[in-house]
């Protein structure tokens, strides 16, 4: 960042923040777990362990013995990444900013949060749309908008086991959202009143099902997502330093955050394209 880059103070109205495009909106739903319990541990890669389900109960005849099963724990992995960012702010700039002396330095920290919460929240996303073993399907010919009936092409991929409380939320395309907003089964968020517990940007509820709206989805494509599908483990949340070059007169204030995202069940996630989309 080069000396004059910060707005000498005048005659302003208040400082506005920057404000970025897409909101978090996987990151901290239901439908994510996430842990610390890595955080000082060695090792590059994180292993995401689950158990295994058993089959049905079965008949019995009298005199006959049981057979029994294992009880099994299935295990995946992802390697950790490390995403991170660094500003760097002269004196000068420092002493004749507008907002005042730490103004940069306060901006720069609340931006930081956003971008690390952002960075795992479109990593999860990603794995969610691509990870082996989540259930996709097409709706059927003619069905080219979201609503009722392409939602009815995911909910059909879990059979009889569809709970509208076991899920997390449906995720759409900012584009898929009009076409919501025409169907006559879908509630605006706005008209479920303030006691509910709807959490912060989900748009309304459709199937008992809340519904958020993200662009990192592609046009043409939803997410539904049962509770606990992901995970995002941590070795190292987001972690601020500072550091001063004398000779330079200038300030650098970084961050880092190392982690992983993974599909923990991906039988949960259906991933669903709407036809001709």
């Amino acid at each position: 960042m080069a000396a004059g880059d910060f707005i000498a103070p005048e005659v302003f109205a208040d400082l506005a923040q920057a404000s970025f495009t897409g909101k978090v909106k996987v990151l901290g739903s239901p439908a994510v777990q996430e842990d610390n319990t890595l955080v000082g541990q060695p090792g590059e890669t994180i292993s995401f362990p689950k158990w295994g389900a058993l089959g049905e109960l079965d008949d019995l005849t009298t005199g006959v013995a049981m057979v029994p099963v294992e009880l099994e724990q299935t295990d995946s992995s992802a390697t950790i990444k490390e995403a991170g960012k660094a500003v760097l702010i002269n004196d000068r700039d420092k002493l004749t900013m507008l907002g005042g002396q730490n103004a940069g330095e306060s901006e720069a920290l609340r931006q930081f949060g956003v971008l690390a919460a952002r960075k795992v929240d479109g990593d999860l996303i990603v794995e969610a749309r691509t990870a082996p073993g989540r259930k996709t399907a097409t709706t059927a010919a003619g069905t080219t908008t979201f609503g009722w009936a392409a939602l009815t092409t995911g909910l059909a991929l879990f059979g009889d086991d569809f709970e509208p409380e076991d899920f997390a939320g449906i995720y759409i395309n900012p584009v898929q959202l009009a076409e919501l907003y025409a169907d006559e089964r879908f509630i605006d968020a706005s008209k479920i009143g303030d006691n509910s517990i709807v959490r912060r940007g989900v748009v309304g509820t459709i199937a008992g099902m809340p519904v958020s709206v993200s662009g990192r989805l592609t046009e043409g494509e939803y997410l539904l997502l049962q509770r606990n599908v992901l995970g995002a483990l941590y070795k190292r949340r987001p972690l601020v330093e500072q550091d001063r070059d004398i000779l330079k007169r200038q300030d650098v204030y970084t961050t880092n955050v190392h982690y992983a995202v993974k599909a923990i069940n991906p039988a949960g996630i259906a991933h669903v394209t709407l036809a001709n989309a």
